[in-house]
């Protein structure tokens, strides 16, 4: 009659909520449908269904003294546990590896899973200490709760297969005895033949017994003779082996290892015969064709009447399988299925490493956090099938760009990490990812512009630990995304005072608009034959209740890294065409407002709608609105901005393309983007008297725009001089304080009652 399996495990950890987590995953509850899989993969079909019949019984102990106590008690009743979880460190007790080791003082089969969130604990290091490595397996915190469920299974059934082995041992040697005390009363002279045919007796048996049980190899090794050779193998054995019964008969199991003579569990096997133990070790075995494949082997003697040990009866077990899972899950749990890359976890360990080095050989190491600049964009326009190719491409560019000891992480979604032993500065390899991601990639057919931000700490002086590494480059990060994007930024202790005040900025930034702190300023466009005013555009002002008037620059990148810009750039378009139709009715304005769109409206908004209803319920005149986009905006899917401009010109709406020579440009794209304008970008008005590079820059923006027959307005104009070398370009519209600041609206509409000409040529 076969017993039930023992399904008893104990749990000691010095956490009650870790009880309760333990017991939630563990108790009375059926395996789930994946952990089913996992374990008819691990032990056979039979092992699936016995796994959903049968419940853990799970025990607790708070301390190493209490588990070992409860261990000795369940021992004395008969009632042993299967397998334990042991928490590393259990103070003011002992801590994990002390509690092992007396808690296999007790029971040297108890199958132990250490839990640790640590790493100064290497697993040589715990295998050194407690000299055995058969029964223990690690467990790193943060675990996942079916990894828990598997490992539970896997260890109780493996208990379960252990005592069977050893029932069956013992119930040989019972046999092996049985013979024995029959012969001492036979007649000597009848002595060698009995012994023959029991011998026979005996090898019949076990060969029908290995044909029953084919799923594992069996062979006996004769410890009689030099060399232990083979004596017998079942035909399981020779479908696992390749090997035929003829061709292993005679030789030493060492045929068996290939080259691969010397490792650990062979030498372990070998002590085993000679001490006359059974025993079991994982071997990396060879086949007769040279595949390697995963074998785990039961070793137990048979004793003849005198005790001698005559033979080895060898179970042999093809565990390629469940190495194979094993190293899966151990991925799954370690790396990035998408990248293959590691992942925050792996990141965490390799980080805390790499500073335990540093700290015992006073060196450096910096950690680099890389955010993806408007990667949701990509993702929502063309997909997530391209969203993940944009991926792959970024991890494999980020590793052309590091040597091979440095660590590329991904963390999830656009966000990566880079671990590197500083033997110098990193700048220039910081420049060289900015300027590698920064090359277009080729994605649904198309080429787009993707840029980084990067931010930089540095062990000692940035942290001392994984965790304030890695959250000082973040904020160095989103220091590099206020200041530009599309470059690196080292962390500096004023970054945190200025990451706490931007996070107070943004929670009063949430509450302006229903405070009606925001306005509408007024900047004129000026045609610069006549001097006269061809259009305005629209710029918001923050009044802060505390600070002032806030200019754009302070608020509108934080409200951009949230869905706050899509209420702040629907308020103002709206407001926008309210104040210009006001105006058209009084007789002030016949000419279009401008109005900018963010990335993230671009992304997340129909704008195309909006701006139709927002038409309909202000009466403003599609021509008498433009929309403004940015040029890198506009290249991030040419496509898509295409069929965008086409349907606003569809209902009349004018449109511009802003920040014109700040970003990566397809001219072939260009020419057929349908819009009305070119805006060449303020940052180059500064250098344009002073600068060769940037009056070229200027010059081929205008002379482009003339060729593709758009109107080129130049921005931030503030000297005459700029404005002299302007005209002599031909640029034909110009804005900026050498004309008129933005205005509120009464001084912008008094400005244009006056009639006044702004500019002369």
């Amino acid at each position: 009659m076969n017993r039930p399996p023992n399904r008893r495990i104990l749990l000691i950890d010095d956490l009650p909520s870790i009880h309760q987590d333990f017991r939630k995953i563990l108790s009375n509850s059926a395996s789930p449908s994946e952990l089913d899989d996992v374990e008819a993969a691990l032990f056979g079909t039979a092992a699936k269904a016995a796994a959903g019949a049968d419940g853990f019984e799970l025990d607790s102990a708070y301390q190493g003294q209490e588990g070992v106590a409860k261990v000795s008690e369940s021992l004395r009743q008969g009632l042993p546990y299967a397998m334990a979880f042991v928490d590393m460190r259990m103070p003011p007790g002992w801590d994990g590896v002390e509690t092992v080791r007396r808690l296999w003082q007790e029971d040297p089969r108890l199958q132990i899973v250490i839990c640790t969130a640590y790493s100064d604990y290497s697993w040589d290091e715990v295998v050194a200490q407690l000299d055995v490595c058969d029964r223990l397996l690690i467990l790193k915190k943060p675990f996942d709760n079916i990894e828990v469920a598997q490992l539970a299974n896997a260890l109780t059934k493996k208990w379960d297969m252990t005592q069977q082995a050893e029932v069956q041992r013992d119930h040989l040697e019972e046999q092996v005895r049985s013979r024995t005390a029959e012969l001492k009363h036979a007649n000597e002279a009848l002595l060698e033949q009995v012994i023959e045919r029991k011998l026979a007796e005996q090898a019949l048996r076990l060969k029908h017994e290995a044909i029953e049980a084919s799923i594992n190899g069996i062979f006996l090794i004769n410890n009689r003779l030099p060399d232990n050779p083979i004596e017998y193998v079942n035909p399981a054995f020779e479908r696992i082996t390749g090997y035929a019964s003829d061709e292993v008969k005679g030789r030493n199991i060492r045929c068996l290892l290939g080259e691969d003579q010397d490792q650990p569990g062979i030498r372990a096997i070998l002590e085993v015969m000679r001490d006359g133990r059974e025993g079991h070790e994982v071997l990396r075995s060879y086949r007769k064709d040279g595949t390697p494949f995963w074998s785990e082997c039961y070793v137990a003697g048979i004793r003849d009447n005198s005790e001698e040990i005559t033979h080895f009866v060898v179970v042999l077990n093809d565990i390629s399988e469940a190495k194979r899972l094993e190293e899966l899950l151990h991925n799954r749990a370690n790396y990035d299925t998408l990248t293959k890359l590691p992942n925050r976890l792996l990141m965490m360990d390799r980080i805390a490493e790499a500073v335990a080095k540093a700290q015992r050989d006073h060196g450096r190491v910096a950690v680099a956090f890389v955010d993806l600049d408007r990667f949701k964009f990509i993702n929502d326009s063309l997909g997530h099938d391209a969203g993940d190719v944009l991926l792959q491409e970024i991890a494999r560019r980020l590793c052309e760009c590091v040597r091979e000891s440095d660590t590329v992480a991904r963390l999830g979604g656009d966000e990566f990490v880079i671990l590197m032993e500083m033997a110098g500065d990193v700048s220039p390899v910081m420049q060289r990812i900015v300027d590698r991601i920064g090359q277009p990639v080729t994605l649904a057919g198309e080429e787009h512009a993707v840029t980084c931000s990067i931010g930089v700490s540095v062990y000692p002086q940035d942290g001392r630990d994984a965790e304030t590494l890695l959250k000082n480059a973040d904020t160095a990060m989103y220091q590099a995304k206020e200041i530009g994007r599309n470059s690196f930024q080292f962390f500096k202790d004023e970054m945190n005072a200025r990451l706490n005040e931007r996070i107070l900025l943004e929670t009063d930034l949430r509450h302006a608009m229903e405070r009606g702190e925001f306005e509408l300023y007024y900047q004129p466009v000026i045609e610069l034959r006549g001097g006269t005013i061809i259009g305005f555009e629209a710029l918001i002002r923050w009044h802060h209740p505390s600070k002032g008037l806030v200019l754009p620059g302070s608020f509108i990148p934080i409200a951009e890294q949230s869905d706050l810009i899509l209420r702040i750039g629907e308020w103002v378009l709206r407001q926008a065409c309210t104040q210009n139709q006001t105006w058209v009715r009084a007789g002030i304005s016949t000419v279009p407002v401008l109005v900018n769109l963010s990335a993230r409206q671009f992304d997340r908004q129909d704008i195309v709608r909006l701006v139709q209803r927002v038409l309909l319920e202000t009466g403003l005149a599609p021509g008498l609105l433009e929309l403004e986009i940015t040029e890198t905006l506009s290249m991030q899917a040419p496509r898509r901005t295409i069929e965008f401009i086409e349907k606003l010109k569809a209902i009349g709406v004018k449109v511009a393309i802003d920040d014109f020579g700040t970003g990566y440009s397809n001219l072939t794209y260009l020419k057929k983007f349908p819009v009305d304008k070119l805006k060449l970008d303020s940052s180059f008005m500064s250098e344009i008297t002073s600068n060769k590079d940037s009056m070229a820059i200027a010059s081929a923006v205008i002379d482009m725009g003339h060729s593709l027959n758009l109107t080129v307005v130049a921005e931030g104009v503030e000297q005459e001089s700029q404005l002299s070398l302007l005209c002599a370009r031909g640029c034909d519209l110009m804005q900026g304080h050498l004309f008129s600041p933005a205005l509120p609206a009464d001084e912008f509409a008094a400005l244009v009652r006056s009639g006044r000409k702004l500019v002369r040529i």
